[in-house]
């Protein structure tokens, strides 16, 4: 995979940067108005581009990192994977527990960073399970039904949501 990020400096990979450092040990701290809307979102549909004017939207589990920044995990060997390394833009919306989008939101541009290693990875992990308890481990086992025995959420991506929008999201 190309353009993966990690946290930690390692020859001449990129580095991520999230908006702020991640405590050590997750804890519950205030968020602002900003970070809100993902904090409290029971899930947020992710669409990525997957090639001229096609467009696939997944539901995923988030959490909130700084002020406009949210994570997820995906498998690294998932075509998901792949198509964020070749084109890091992405949608995203806040949904409902169903993965429909949520009433009186809309979709927000943001631009996506693969972490595969560093402090970042865990935090992450950590938060999803903190935030979504029941719902990780059966996620977990419908993967491994449609996917066999693939590692799932062994990555990291880090979405910058922008707002406003600066530049359309074109299908490239």
């Amino acid at each position: 995979m190309t353009d993966t990020l990690i946290d930690v400096p390692v020859g001449r990979e990129q580095i991520a940067r999230p908006d702020i450092c991640p405590p050590p040990v997750p804890a519950r701290r205030a968020h602002s108005g900003i970070a809100t809307p993902w904090r409290d979102a029971k899930t947020v549909l992710v669409a990525r581009s997957t090639g001229p004017r096609e467009m696939v939207t997944v539901p995923r589990l988030v959490v909130p990192i700084g002020e406009k920044q949210l994570a997820f995990g995906v498998a690294s060997l998932s075509p998901e994977a792949d198509q964020f390394a070749h084109d890091n833009r992405v949608l995203v919306q806040q949904g409902d527990w169903r993965g429909n989008p949520a009433l009186g939101t809309h979709q927000l541009q943001g631009e996506a960073q693969l972490v595969t290693a560093g402090t970042l990875v865990p935090y992450v992990q950590s938060e999803l399970e903190m935030k979504y308890r029941w719902r990780i481990p059966l996620v977990r086992f419908v993967r491994k039904l449609v996917r066999g025995e693939a590692l799932d959420g062994d990555l990291v991506v880090l979405v910058t949501v922008h707002e406003p929008s600066p530049v359309p999201l074109l299908p490239g």
